[in-house]
């Protein structure tokens, strides 16, 4: 036998060539990614070449038609005084380079002889200390091309100067002919090289400074000196060569960029000072696209790697499991038709098996049991002969449809063997080989205890139901989201439904009149939240009746305490709501003129004042008290003071709108409140009042009828105030009214 070690070294070694490949395809991967970066590194470098030496070749064409026209115009200027028509030849000149802004000749004192811009023509300035006239008057060589360092002209331009010398018949320096550079003419050059966004070009003097730069929205390069320790334009030109690829920060800008230096100073020409070009693009815009590569492979190596080592383990476990199963097959084949036999055996039902001949195959103890047999008398036996004639006739179709391939699923009551009677639920479930019946397994429930708690539960429905239909209170059962589930025949009544079909499934709170809506759905919620509940609110019936109603509600559950829906007993309250309403009501009006009490009135009074005060609305106020009343009574009697008390009520309520109020706060004084009324409003409502109470009668039973007047005080609201104020303002003006004569209307000062 091999040692435990000799059986694990396969899989060793399968795990050591795994981790060689692993290392191969990581190099592989590397060097592949290694290649690509050094070619996109090569791209860029001759993208960056090419575009700096069409710019180095353009602006040395440039540089040589303007030599040229600046050597032949020397020639001119040698060969002949300068007259008045050379400024035109200056300007046609001009004109025909597009690069050349502006063409001048200076004497030796630096002064304009001749010039392309007729601004200049009379300019007396003294250009002498400008570098393009200080450099040939050192140097004092009529064959170099001089370039100056980039400037501001006497026109406000940045602009670079290329100049000849004029020398006089000795040789000696006799002035300068100098054409200033126009970099607007070298935008659209840079700008056409720019592949990329990023892409940055720009011309620069060659002591530094910069003369164009591309894209225009950093402009603030231009002007910029590049001359600095460290920068790349220092590096290239201490190298000396003609062209410099550099890696690194560019100083102008602060970005990490690749750029191409390269120097403008054609062979031909014989300049002082070289100008330069400078080309570049970001380095992480130029590896975009590669690290995206390296992110993909990185990936999906990690990937790879992953998924082979979960498939070479999941292979290797599979391989040690595949040798425990095939020698523990035989032990669980024989295991488990033990335990199948054991399972059958104890199953609460009958369990078999009936070939399509119907003959018994299998039966289990409780199979026998219930037939009285023993396994040598079922083995074999025909179906007909252990149920009988009867039974078997009962199950015959079923029989026939489960040898058809049809499922069977019934109820059957069937006599034990000791001759008792249970109920039992059968399945027959045919036993299939392709399209061919074989059989069928039957397994039996006897379902006898079941169905004595289903008959047993039916008999306490009904009787529960009929208890509820007795009762003389609404009883409902509503579901978590409020829908009707059931209704006693007094909750119908209540809704004025005929039958419990026309609202099953309906929304009650649909029932509830809107302004209690909101609190019986709140009701509902604390209720399916597992608490208790109790409401009074309003409804309106199926045929329009209006009733108040009061409910108590209580949580229904399922066997696991989870609420099911809601249980509510309500009764009909509308009745007791009415005789309160009622009481409420008489708490507010004098019993006598039918008119809102002292008390009542002063909350009217408090509400109307509080809203003219904060919308700014005007207000008035009466008091009122019937002159001589007293007199009434003492010669009239008390019934007839009660009269004359009514008959004001009724003219007030006629003559006074809907939106006044009218109280009673005292014996024969009453007070009234006029909302949205000024003074002079207020003053004709009174004057209309009072002439209405003087015309009236008061008819008696005997004798003529009785006359009586009204005397009225009558404030204004004016500024701040309360109703009390308002109250003894009117007062006031009420006893100036009595005090002058009575049956007139006296109006409070400050109310004016």
């Amino acid at each position: 036998m091999n040692s435990p070690h000799r059986r694990h070294d396969p899989f060793l070694v399968q795990w050591l060539l795994f981790a060689m490949a692993v290392l191969v395809l990581g190099i592989v991967v590397g060097y592949d990614l290694y290649q690509d970066h050094d070619r996109v590194e090569r791209r860029e470098q001759e993208r960056l070449l090419a575009i700096s030496r069409v710019i180095e070749e353009n602006v040395e064409q440039n540089l040589a038609s303007v030599n040229r026209v600046l050597a032949d115009l020397r020639k001119e200027v040698l060969a002949a005084p300068i007259s008045a028509k050379f400024n035109e030849r200056l300007v046609t000149l001009a004109e025909a380079m597009p690069s050349v802004r502006t063409i001048n000749i200076l004497d030796r004192s630096g002064r304009i002889r001749a010039t392309s811009r007729a601004e200049l023509a009379d300019n007396k300035t003294d250009f002498s200390q400008r570098d393009y006239f200080k450099a040939p008057q050192q140097r004092a060589s009529p064959d170099v091309l001089f370039v100056s360092p980039p400037f501001r002209t006497a026109l406000g331009v940045f602009a670079i100067n290329v100049t000849r010398m004029i020398p006089d018949a000795g040789g000696e320096f006799a002035g300068v002919i100098t054409a200033t550079l126009d970099p607007q003419y070298f935008d659209p050059l840079l700008e056409s090289v720019r592949y990329a966004a990023d892409v940055k070009a720009s011309l620069h003097h060659g002591d530094g400074i910069v003369f164009v730069h591309m894209p225009h929205e950093q402009n603030g390069v231009v002007g910029m000196n590049l001359d600095r320790p460290g920068s790349f334009f220092r590096r290239h030109r201490d190298s000396g060569q003609a062209v410099s690829i550099f890696y690194g920060t560019v100083l102008a800008i602060g970005e990490e960029r690749m750029i191409v230096q390269r120097n403008v100073q054609p062979a031909e020409l014989d300049m002082d000072k070289p100008l330069g070009v400078a080309v570049s693009r970001r380095l992480e815009d130029i590896y975009v696209r590669w690290r995206r590569d390296l992110q993909l492979k990185a990936v999906w190596f990690v990937l790879s790697v992953l998924v082979f080592a979960l498939g070479l383990y999941a292979y290797q476990r599979r391989s040690r499991q595949f040798v425990r199963q095939e020698e523990e097959a035989a032990k669980a084949l024989e295991a488990s038709e033990r335990f199948m036999k054991t399972i059958a055996d104890n199953i609460p039902g009958m369990v078999g098996y009936w070939t399509n001949e119907l003959r018994c195959g299998f039966a289990n103890s409780a199979y026998l049991e219930w037939f009285g047999k023993t396994p040598e008398q079922m083995r074999g036996i025909h179906i007909r002969d252990l149920m009988g004639e009867e039974l078997f006739r009962k199950n015959e179709p079923h029989i026939r449809a489960a040898l058809r391939g049809e499922r069977q699923d019934f109820e059957r009551k069937l006599t034990r063997a000791d001759g008792t009677t249970g109920h039992t639920w059968a399945h027959y479930v045919p036993d299939l080989d392709g399209d061919r019946v074989k059989g069928f397994f039957v397994l039996v429930s006897d379902i006898s205890q079941f169905k004595q708690t289903e008959l047993a539960l039916a008999a306490s429905e009904a009787k529960l139901k009929a208890i509820i239909e007795a009762e003389p209170e609404c009883v409902k059962v509503l579901a978590p989201d409020g829908t009707l589930r059931q209704m006693n025949r007094a909750g119908l009544d209540m809704i004025e439904a005929e039958a419990e079909q026309q609202v099953i499934g309906a929304r009650v709170v649909d029932l509830v009149v809107p302004e209690h809506q909101a609190a019986f759905n709140a009701l509902n919620k604390t209720v399916c939240q597992g608490g208790t509940a109790t409401l009074e609110f309003e409804i309106i019936g199926l045929k329009g009746r209006r009733r108040w109603l009061d409910t108590h509600a209580v949580p229904m559950r399922d066997a696991d305490g989870q609420v099911t829906g809601l249980l509510g007993v309500t009764r009909d309250i509308t009745a007791h709501k009415q005789a309160q309403q009622e009481l409420e009501r008489l708490s507010q009006i004098d019993a006598l003129t039918g008119l809102a009490n002292r008390r009542h009135f002063m909350v009217l009074a408090e509400q109307e004042l509080s809203r003219a005060i904060r919308y700014g609305g005007s207000l008035s106020l009466f008091m009122m008290d019937i002159d001589h009343f007293k007199s009434v009574n003492d010669t009239y009697g008390h019934q007839t003071g009660d009269l004359v008390l009514q008959q004001l009520g009724t003219v007030c309520r006629e003559a006074l709108r809907e939106i006044d109020s009218v109280g009673r706060i005292g014996g024969e004084e009453f007070a009234v409140i006029l909302p949205q009324t000024d003074a002079a409003q207020a003053l004709e409502v009174a004057e209309r009042l009072r002439r209405a109470v003087a015309d009236t009668e008061v008819a008696l039973e005997h004798g003529l009828p009785l006359h009586f007047t009204l005397s009225i005080g009558v404030t204004t609201l004016a500024g701040g105030a309360n109703i009390d104020m308002l109250l003894g303002q009117a007062d006031s003006a009420l006893y100036e009214a009595k005090r002058t004569g009575r049956n007139r209307v006296c109006v409070y000062p400050g109310s004016r």
